[in-house]
Formats: structure tokens, sequence, C-alpha cells
């Protein structure tokens, strides 16, 4: 049994490659994979006095409600905003089409508003 041990230790017919450099085997690997960037949706970023000038021209005031609505959204950091008719016409939007807009874009499944008696409605953008 000692012999067997012995034939079984003969390790110079085995050629041992060295470890490859981690660093190099890394720049390698990103050579070769494909670039892949995160997919996301396009968007646009707008000042709001120039949406309002572009709305006026295009006679489009329920169009800057909505824009109005993603903007005090973000800026507020909640999908719930109050919607007051003093803000909205600084931007040249009269309380009627405030109240359209709301509605349309309620009816299309874009907001969900919760009317409350005497009190500007409150809008959760969805």
């Amino acid at each position: 049994m000692a012999d067997r041990l012995e034939d079984d230790d003969d390790w110079g017919s085995v050629a041992v490659k060295p470890a490859p450099d981690p660093k190099k085997r890394l720049a390698e690997l990103k050579a070769k994979a494909p670039v892949r960037r995160k997919r996301t949706r396009p968007f646009a970023k707008v000042y709001l006095d120039t949406a309002a000038r572009a709305y006026a021209a295009l006679n489009c005031q329920k169009a800057m409600v909505w824009a109005w609505l993603i903007h005090r959204a973000w800026k507020r950091q909640s999908q719930t905003v109050t919607v007051p008719n003093a803000e909205l016409a600084k931007f040249g939007v009269k309380p009627d089409a405030k109240a359209r807009a709301l509605r349309q874009l309620e009816a299309v499944g874009l907001i969900e508003i919760d009317r409350r008696p005497r009190k500007t409605p409150l809008v959760t953008l969805l």
C-alpha cells in the first residue's frame, strides 16, 4: 500500500497554469459583454411659464392643468395634491377649465379626485 501512495505522488507530469489576474479577467469580460441600458420612459422637462404660454397660444387651458398637477406632485413629493383655483389662475387657467380638465383626466384614469364640499379638491395621480 505504501508503494501505491508513492506512485500517486508523482505530480511531475501535471502542468499547472498560473491563476489569471482578476482585474485583467474582469476587463476581458466587460469588453465582451453587450452594453445593456436600463429602459426608461421618455420624458420632457418644461418650465411652467413656458408651458402656460404654449398652451395659451394653442387655446388649451386644460393641458396646463395636467402639466401643473405633475409639477405640484413632484414639488410636494406626494401623488396626492390640492388644486386651488388661485394657483392655476397664475398660469391663465380659469376655474371652469380646471373643473373640465379634472373631470376628463379622471374619466381616462390618469387621476382620482376626492371632491370635498366648499374645499379645493384633492387629486391623486395614478
